[in-house]
């Protein structure tokens, strides 16, 4: 071997002497450095086919055992660690201060996660012992994606440091710092969907089979607890603006259980069109589908079933999809998706022409009843029916009965909101005193303090010469000063010397009292309530955590002495799914970053895969994110499951 070495140095050497080589010389250098490394590593040169078949096995058993190992070991160790604080929790029971949450949606969880538990005791009451993936209910409700997808259970999500009861808050008492959950004989105990609709004796003389039984296995006697803070995320319900017929001829498409009877409506008309005897009219009603609403949820909601239609349904039922099937969209202003860019919206109708859903814009919904829908259009007395065997109601929100008890408890004269509770900037009730109880999610709304009430102290304060007028510099230093206690004067921020010279009408370079008055109602009047969107109510159950943690003294209702900063929305966008593998993105008033990069309503297959890269990272745990993945790769390669059950 080293005569071998001695050889491969002396042709070396002779290569750097000569650097001219021959491709002769090349081939008989390269087997001799291929055996001397082959060598030094102590490998045969040559290694058969099941040497190598043998030490690869091997490998990937060694990789096998390591990593089942390794698995096995950290659920273990997780489940050690759950015991472990979940008895530390209990020894701590009434030594900490309580915060009581009410509600598992998507302000609750948030807020769960985030809340410090080794500073508080935290319970969570709600009926409902499940986080709900509600944008994704469009979905369920035609088999893209299923049930178990889009809930994740409420206990692995907060943790063993944080208690849940699944019971009803049915009243608040904000002086004694008491609530009062669940009673015996009453209606309130919930399966975790509508209980209006569930222990209520249905009114509708056909419709599906199902049935409900009632056994003994559910009980909730009534029971009492106390809380420091209490923290209202009930969230809100659907809002028929009490038109005859909706609530017992109309679905709605908010719970699991909306969706899930949806679903089988769809499979009922289906089948019932099949039946021999029916005639061609009976057909044709059958297989009109109707949608009331042009917000986000029904125009997802039709394009999901007019994907449904096209991909699978008309592989069984040809000659019903191609004669007789008919998707309507209703909507009362004169376009869909009005909160998004205008060309959002034309896309969206001529996308969903293209679809065949028909859209009538600026049409008001009279009476829905079993069989059909009573329409009238704008500008119009006729009254026009339209058959149909289902109809989706989703045209709004209102609040639940917990929230209005809330606010006559506390006076609706303070209270005098109709939509939600009205909190302040730190999300906290208006007329409780103590600031013990927030408020957030759909249940909720901020007042925002307007900059007339105070006008005349802004002006003395921004006035440092006392000269009874402000120039541009003073008016500068007020906006930029005042921007975060009035978010409304963020409209001046980017077009300060804009604003200023439209408000000084006369040229002379200083505002009055009186014109600064004139500018500033401007900006109260840009005012507008945070949208009803998981968006919002996640954002505000994280703020709401963060300020709690930042607690020196819960007693304490001087916020801004602690110097706490008070809540704001940040947009992200808008987005929506518009069938036939298209979406439409809207960054419209988004942070400023997007802002910086102008970025454009986006629209077409391009967006689609923004919009389940969004929903796909929402989802709170690798289970769910694992299950909706499949169901989207499921569903492009077999089909949705059409069977009813």
């Amino acid at each position: 071997m080293l005569s071998r070495s001695a050889l491969l140095v002396q042709q070396l050497s002779t290569v750097n002497s000569r650097r001219n080589l021959s491709i002769k010389q090349l081939h008989d250098i390269k087997p001799i450095i291929k055996r001397n490394l082959a060598w030094f590593s102590n490998q045969p040169g040559k290694e058969t086919f099941g040497g190598r078949l043998k030490r690869r096995l091997k490998n990937v058993f060694v990789v096998t055992v390591a990593g089942l190992g390794t698995f096995y070991a950290y659920r273990a160790y997780n489940r050690y660690k759950w015991f472990h604080e979940m008895s530390d929790s209990d020894k701590t029971l009434g030594t900490k201060q309580r915060i009581v949450v009410l509600g598992t949606g998507w302000g609750a969880v948030p807020l769960l996660k985030h809340i410090d538990t080794n500073k508080y005791e935290v319970i969570c009451v709600s009926p409902r012992n499940y986080f709900l993936m509600t944008p994704l209910l469009p979905s369920v409700s035609v088999g893209t994606v299923e049930t178990r997808t889009v809930i994740e259970s409420v206990r692995s999500l907060i943790g063993p440091r944080i208690k849940y009861i699944e019971a009803h808050c049915v009243n608040i008492d904000p002086k004694a710092k008491l609530i009062t959950c669940n009673t015996d004989g009453d209606s309130n105990v919930s399966r975790g969907d509508d209980v209006k609709a569930i222990l209520s004796i249905s009114k509708r003389e056909g419709g599906a089979s199902s049935r409900i039984i009632k056994d003994s296995a559910r009980t909730r006697p009534q029971f009492d607890m106390k809380y420091d803070i209490l923290v209202v995320a009930v969230g809100s319900e659907n809002n028929t603006f009490n038109t005859p017929g909706v609530e017992e001829h109309a679905h709605f498409l908010k719970e699991l259980l909306d969706a899930r009877r949806i679903r089988s409506a769809i499979s009922d008309a289906f089948e019932s069109a099949m039946t021999p005897t029916q005639t061609v009219e009976e057909k044709k009603r059958l297989l009109h589908f109707v949608v009331v609403g042009g917000g986000p949820t029904g125009v997802e909601f039709a394009a999901e079933l007019a994907d449904l239609v096209r991909e699978d349904l008309q592989h069984y039922f040809p000659r019903l999809v191609a004669n007789d099937v008919k998707i309507t969209l209703i909507e009362a202003l004169d376009h869909v998706l009005s909160m998004m860019d205008k060309k959002i919206s034309d896309y969206t109708e001529r996308h969903f022409r293209r679809e065949n859903i028909e859209v009538l814009m600026n049409t008001f919904v009279k009476e829905v009843k079993q069989r059909e829908v009573v329409v009238q259009y704008k500008g119009s007395t006729e009254l026009k029916s339209i058959p149909c065997s289902m109809v989706v109601w989703a045209t709004g929100i209102k609040a639940r009965p917990l929230t209005n008890k809330i606010r006559e408890i506390i006076g609706l004269n303070i209270q005098s909101n109709r939509m939600g509770l009205l909190t302040d900037r730190y999300l906290r009730v208006k007329g409780v005193d103590d600031g013990s109880i927030f408020a957030i999610g759909d249940c909720a709304t901020i007042q925002p303090a307007k900059l007339a009430d105070r006008i005349q102290a802004l002006f003395e304060e921004a006035d440092t010469q006392n000269r009874g007028a402000l120039d541009l510099q003073q008016f500068r230093t007020l906006v930029e000063k005042k921007v975060a206690e009035y978010p409304q004067l963020e409209v001046f921020s980017k077009k300060i010397e804009d604003a200023f010279a439209e408000a000084d009408k006369d040229k002379s370079g200083y505002l009055t009292l009186s014109t600064l008055r004139s500018i500033l109602e401007k900006a109260d009047q840009k005012i507008r309530a945070l949208p009803a969107t998981a968006q919002v109510a996640s954002q505000e159950g994280r703020y709401v955590a963060k300020l709690l943690n930042q607690l020196s003294n819960v007693h304490s209702t001087d916020f801004q002495q602690q110097n706490l900063t008070p809540f704001q929305y940040k947009h992200m966008g808008s987005l929506a799914y518009v069938g036939g593998d298209e979406a439409v993105l809207d960054f419209t008033g988004s942070k400023p970053l997007l802002d910086y990069f102008d970025l454009k309503p986006l629209s077409g297959r391009s967006a689609v895969y923004l919009w389940k890269s969004f929903y796909f990272t929402e989802m709170f745990t690798g289970r769910t994110k694992t299950l909706l993945a499949f169901d989207w790769v499921r569903t492009h390669i077999f089909g949705r499951d059409i069977s009813r059950y």
